[in-house]
């Protein structure tokens, strides 16, 4: 068994991030009737058929100088933390960097390695452009960096107004304890050559990304629009029982697309291919070809899946 943790200060935002993972559709209400964790909640999960403990450690000070004062009884075993810093916050940025380098100390005095994941949360989709608030998350992430010696830290900013980019962040931590995820997007890079498509992606059954290609500089908007088709037609499919469901939409800008998402069966899990290419309006038949010939690549990723499972 692995052990992940969400470690920060409280009213950071830790539990509201695993609930958004963990429900993933109608998540909101339920965010919004949290209390603040009593010292660490506890759960498990399966990824690519290995279970992992989830642990919530609650931020309350007296939580966290207990988990300080005890490190070995609360800390050791650790694979891979999610360090939660809520980026609106501006007050408490040193009181959070503090906590942060405590932890990190323990794991450096006992020679432990431990993948570090810091999310920048509550950076809400109208925060993107704001100037003060991204000035300020850089310099934190420039004073961090000189624990990249001896860590691997990585970082990224999240909300739960985007739930993509929480599943990002969360997907992306993961794949720090597999080493052959990369090898799924790689794979996808290769195979767009042939397709010039707007997006290549697998989930799993919990909207766990195993691996994505997307067309270079694809707005944020396009991407936003994506995921909530796939948590749309990932309902479709439950709900309808199908293993393959084809697609039209269009994005704001008036650009249509086409695609396919389509259920690959391994054992008793469940994956979810996602392609999506620009529809050419003209020809409708050559989009359909060109999806229709995404078939010719499935031998490849399942191969690849495979790999990962066993």
């Amino acid at each position: 068994m692995k052990k992940i943790a969400f470690i920060g200060l409280d009213a950071a935002g830790k539990t509201s991030i695993i609930t958004a993972i963990t429900k993933k559709f109608g998540f909101e209400d339920e965010v919004a009737k949290l209390t603040p964790t009593r010292r660490i909640s506890r759960d498990t999960f399966k990824f690519l058929g290995i279970e992992f403990s989830r642990l919530d450690f609650g931020g309350q000070r007296v939580y966290r100088d207990d988990y300080l004062k005890h490190p070995e009884k609360y800390l050791n075993g650790i694979d891979l933390i999610f360090y939660v810093i809520d980026a609106q916050d501006f007050d408490r940025y040193i009181e959070s960097i503090d906590y942060l380098e405590e932890i990190l100390l323990h794991f450096k005095e006992i020679q432990e390695e431990v993948m570090v994941a810091i999310l920048f949360h509550k950076f809400d989709p109208q925060l993107v452009d704001n100037v003060e608030i991204n000035k300020r998350i850089l310099t934190l992430k420039q004073a961090l960096t000189r624990y990249s010696n001896d860590f691997d830290i990585f970082f990224f900013e999240t909300s739960i107004f985007d739930i993509k980019s929480v599943m990002d962040a969360f997907s992306s931590g993961l794949s720090m304890l597999f080493d052959k995820m990369e090898l799924v997007s790689n794979l996808f890079a290769e195979i767009n050559k042939n397709y010039d498509a707007i997006l290549i992606s697998l989930f799993d059954t919990k909207g766990i990304t195993l691996g994505e290609f997307y067309r270079p500089h694809l707005q944020l908007s396009h991407k936003l629009k994506i995921y909530e088709l796939y948590l749309e037609l990932q309902k479709r499919i439950i709900s309808e029982n199908k293993k393959v469901y084809e697609f039209s939409d269009v994005f704001e800008n008036g650009e249509r697309f086409s695609g396919v998402i389509e259920v690959l069966e391994f054992s008793k899990l469940d994956f979810y291919l996602l392609f999506i290419i620009e529809e050419n309006v003209q020809n409708l038949e050559e989009t359909v070809t060109l999806l229709d010939k995404i078939e010719a690549a499935k031998p490849q990723m399942e191969n690849l899946i495979l790999q990962l499972i066993q």
